[in-house]
């Protein structure tokens, strides 16, 4: 006892401390290490060509590719210049049959025996049927009681399940409902809360279900017998549920148990026998940073055949020694891309979804496991100009001030001096989303430009664990997750990547409203701000979707108080409250030295377009340059192809002026909207800006 009590206070500790030392700083030098061969490499490339705007801003010719649980067809959404039409395809098989017309907004499953697809619409519902290829109107929804589709379970292939939610007593009312091939329906659940998901038998009985339960909206899965529920698990305040498959003992789900602290970290996958109350962990990140991103399910076999994760790139593990080499030869043939991946019902055929941050396009192919070969299935995967001139993401890591180890993405120019190449951040919004390694017009568009772009995955971003979400506790103005942006940069500033002189920032929603907080706080660092959808106080903004709601909090989640607190804000803390306004993009207005660009939607539901304007008026007032945009017709987001590339014109301008990388002549139909629009341009970006 006394030995051990000496030894861990007078030697074994500050041995551990110094390996833990040791730890980080072999983390770090391998980071630097990498980012150092990135740089040289980018640098010893031909300089990429100038490409018009228009070119990073091209729609993907094939999207949304589903197989059918067989593997013998592929439905799949083709665009041509006038719209997306649904399409279905036999594998084995060329001639391509167009299932429906005009189907961007057209959700789309199938039955579990690939007999038939499910198609829902604004009017209602319609089953298709594969062999006749024809289609009919099943159910037209009743708006009184908000009608909608709600999914298919691969188990039950002769149901759909619909949801309504009725007013009832002064409360709502939730509905679920089956609806069988003929149109006939039945309640197979009703609740006062909404369910997330449910599991069927083959006679669409009620299995297995995850809904909201109790005043603090608690997700609780629960397994159904005749007459009565019993609670499996629990999932509270931000903690994620998420049903995965069962066979006739067993139930597979993604949670947090653990067997002896009773909660992890991080999301991952884990099983329970009917007959048991303890929950076994399968499988979790085996280098403990990411959740659980997707797991490959087998419906033949009625286990898991794979899981994901996702730190930098989509890392898949197998289930087994078999499995893995598998999933290691199609790694192998796709190297550097991230995969998403469907198997058929016999597991012999695999839907390959590939992405990487320098195709403009998703890459789709059939895997064989048995053969291990892989065949692509669309034209547009072949390479092209556009291809050639984009740049893959390089995922680092770094350390913030506090010491908090976080993750982030850079793009490097090809052929430029990485010394003396403006950089900008590029910020995600949410707070709670993250940035991957996909492809973004925005960022491929500046990298071109010869700016290198950094898009930090600041605390409170999604899927690294619970700790990285709520490590902000609701920090929101100048502190953590701002410090942790202005973190990124330096990590890349001080390895020679990136011009001191030349710093911007960019973003929309939450990104935008932390531009705005960088350039507020820190009014000499940068030189410009792009800011689009974006809220000027964080208390405020917040007050106002709790009041008046709108799409972002879920419709039929926790009010919204109760939302941010699950996510860590203090939202009813007076103290908390007034440090958002003293900090606030607001209270600043007077430091503010770079130019601003402020894009807004008339139609905002998140954002108040009066929000926005104030504010301009006021920095407008104070003789600060300020650019701002507002769009008529559009709102939080914008869906339009001509609004999408007025705010990406906005950005390419802002830099241009600052960073002379260049810029593409906004064609006439952009040109008139863009003079028609701004409202305030002091900046003079309409008049002034020359390609």
């Amino acid at each position: 006892m006394l030995l051990s009590q000496h030894d861990g206070k007078g030697t074994l500790w500050p041995l551990f401390a110094l390996l833990l030392t040791l730890l980080v700083n072999l983390d770090a030098n391998a980071d630097s290490n990498a980012l150092q061969t990135a740089k040289q490499q980018s640098q010893a490339q031909g300089k990429a060509p100038l490409l018009a705007r228009e070119a990073f801003l091209q729609p993907d010719t094939v999207s949304d590719a589903q197989m059918s649980p067989d593997g013998r067809f592929l439905l799949f959404r083709q665009r041509n210049e006038q719209q997306s039409d649904l399409m279905l395809r036999a594998i084995d098989d060329e001639p391509l049959v167009r299932v429906q017309a005009d189907a961007q907004r057209v959700r789309a499953q199938w039955s579990g025996d690939s007999q038939t697809l499910w198609l829902a619409d604004a009017q209602g519902l319609s089953l298709y049927d594969i062999a006749s290829q024809r289609g009919k109107r099943l159910w037209k929804w009743d708006e009184k009681r908000r009608q909608q589709f709600w999914g298919v379970d691969s188990a039950a292939p002769n149901f759909a399940l619909m949801r309504e939610k009725v007013a009832d007593d002064g409360r709502w009312l939730y509905r679920y409902l089956l609806i069988d091939r003929k149109g006939q329906t039945r309640v197979l659940h009703q609740s006062r809360f909404s369910l997330h998901s449910v599991a069927l038998n083959a006679h669409g009985e009620l299995l297995y279900s995850i809904g909201y339960e109790g005043d603090r909206y608690d997700k609780v899965i629960r397994r159904y017998q005749p007459g009565k529920s019993r609670e499996l698990m629990r999932c509270v305040g931000v903690q994620r549920c998420q049903l995965i498959g069962h066979d006739d003992q067993r139930l597979f789900v993604l949670g947090y148990h653990n067997e002896k602290t009773g909660s992890e970290d991080k999301l991952h996958l884990q099983s329970q026998t009917n007959t048991a109350t303890a929950w076994q962990t399968l499988h979790r990140d085996p280098n403990d940073i990411a959740d659980v991103s997707a797991v490959l399910w087998s419906a033949h076999e009625r286990d898991w055949l794979a899981v994901a994760y996702h730190p930098d790139r989509r890392q898949w593990y197998g289930n087994g020694e078999q499995r893995q080499k598998q999933l290691d030869a199609l790694r192998a043939q796709l190297p550097d891309a991230s995969l998403y991946l469907q198997t058929s019902e016999d597991g012999k055929r695999w839907l390959v979804q590939a992405k990487r941050a320098d195709w403009p396009f998703d890459r789709y192919f059939l895997f064989a496991p048995e053969t291990l070969t892989l065949k692509p299935l669309f034209a547009n995967e072949t390479k092209n100009e556009l291809t050639a001139a984009l740049v893959n993401a390089i995922p680092f890591s770094y350390h913030a001030s506090d010491g908090m180890l976080l993750h982030a993405y850079v793009f490097l120019p090809k052929g430029v001096a990485l010394t003396k190449a403006p950089i900008i951040a590029n910020l995600h919004g949410g707070p709670y989303n993250r940035d991957r390694d996909d492809y973004t017009p925005i960022t491929q568009l500046l990298v071109n430009r010869g700016y290198v772009v950094v898009t930090p995955n600041f605390r409170a971003s999604t899927g690294y664990g619970l700790h990285y979400l709520l490590s902000a506790g609701g920090d929101f103005g100048k502190g953590k997750v701002l410090q942790d942006i202005i973190d990124s940069l330096e990590h890349l500033l001080v390895q020679g990547i990136g011009d001191r002189q030349q710093q911007a920032v960019i973003g929309h929603s939450f990104g935008g409203y932390a531009s705005l907080l960088a350039v507020s706080h820190f009014p000499n660092r940068f030189r410009f701000a792009v800011a689009s959808a974006a809220p000027m106080d964080f208390y405020w903004g917040m007050g106002w979707i709790a009041k008046n709601g709108g799409s972002a909090i879920p419709a039929d989640g926790p009010p919204a108080e109760l939302f941010f607190q699950h996510h860590g804000m203090p939202f009813t803390d007076e103290r908390w409250q007034q440090q958002m306004r003293d900090e606030s993009p607001w209270e600043h207005i007077k430091a503010l030295q770079a130019p601003l660009y402020l894009w807004a939607g008339a139609k905002d539901d998140r954002v108040p377009l009066k929000e926005v304007v104030h504010y301009a008026g006021e920095v407008k007032r104070h003789d600060k340059p300020l650019t701002l945009l507002i769009d008529p017709d559009t709102g939080h987001n914008p869906d339009a192809r001509l609004n999408f590339e007025a705010i990406v014109y906005l950005i390419e301008a802002a830099a241009n002026q600052h960073f002379s990388g260049g810029l593409t002549a906004p064609a006439p139909m952009l040109k008139r909207f863009i003079e028609k629009h701004t409202r305030i341009d002091s900046n003079r970006l309409v008049t002034d800006v020359k390609p």
